[in-house]
């Protein structure tokens, strides 16, 4: 979800703004750059992701000029380069599609906590949960993680945007999300579709690209 208006600068704006930078920094310092410099068709393969999904995300459908919706394709992202560079990755992304947009201000923070960190979060959140459900099935990866966690991602960016347009008095926003939410109804599938889609023919053609996936744990019988 991009904001086509700027929002107040409150003190809620600047506590958040904090928490975003301290997100990235976090995944910044814990992201595993030793494992990623010594791949360099992992290095290719982010480089690509990150450009293809600032392009991905000029596909946005604008509601009165003040929000867009868009597709978020970010459980893909993260399934294939775990949350840190995910949260990395999406980040440059944002800031590339917002200078193909011309769409820099205030909002930038904002944009990035919905539209990177939440769905990121939720999507590393709902695989380590069926790691834990001891689900070894490649089908409940691609599909329950790529397909479901991608749905339950833009479900928590519709839950946080509300409570997060509240919280900051973002009033044009919260009406304008509160009057067309149904919408979100209207993307539910084709996000778990797009998703479980690109993490099957990843994990299909390319399973030592995804670092969330491992054959030993999903095709091992004695598992």
């Amino acid at each position: 979800m991009f904001l086509l208006i700027p929002t107040e600068l409150n003190f809620s704006y600047y506590a958040l703004l904090l928490l975003t930078g301290l997100v990235l920094m976090l995944a910044a310092i814990k992201a595993p750059w030793r494992q990623w410099l010594a791949q360099s068709q992992r290095q290719h393969a982010w480089f690509a992701a990150i450009i293809a999904l600032a392009f991905f995300w000029l596909l946005q459908v604008n509601v009165r000029d003040v929000i867009a919706f868009h597709p978020l394709a970010i459980t893909t992202l993260s399934l294939v380069f775990g949350w840190h560079l995910a949260v990395l990755g999406g980040s440059l992304a944002l800031l590339l599609n917002s200078l193909l947009c011309s769409r820099f201000g205030v909002q930038l923070p904002i944009e990035l906590f919905l539209n990177v960190i939440v769905p990121a979060s939720v999507s590393m959140a709902f695989i380590a949960l069926l790691e834990r459900m001891r689900v070894r099935n490649v089908f409940i990866f691609m599909l329950g993680g790529g397909f479901v966690g991608a749905m339950l991602s833009l479900l928590a960016v519709l839950c946080f945007s509300v409570l997060l347009f509240y919280i900051i008095e973002a009033d044009a926003h919260w009406g304008m999300l509160a009057q067309y939410a149904h919408l979100f109804a209207l993307m539910l599938f084709p996000e778990g579709f797009i998703n479980g889609a690109m993490t099957s023919v990843l994990t299909i053609f390319y399973p030592h690209l995804v670092r969330s996936y491992d054959d030993d744990s999903y095709l091992d019988r004695r598992n």
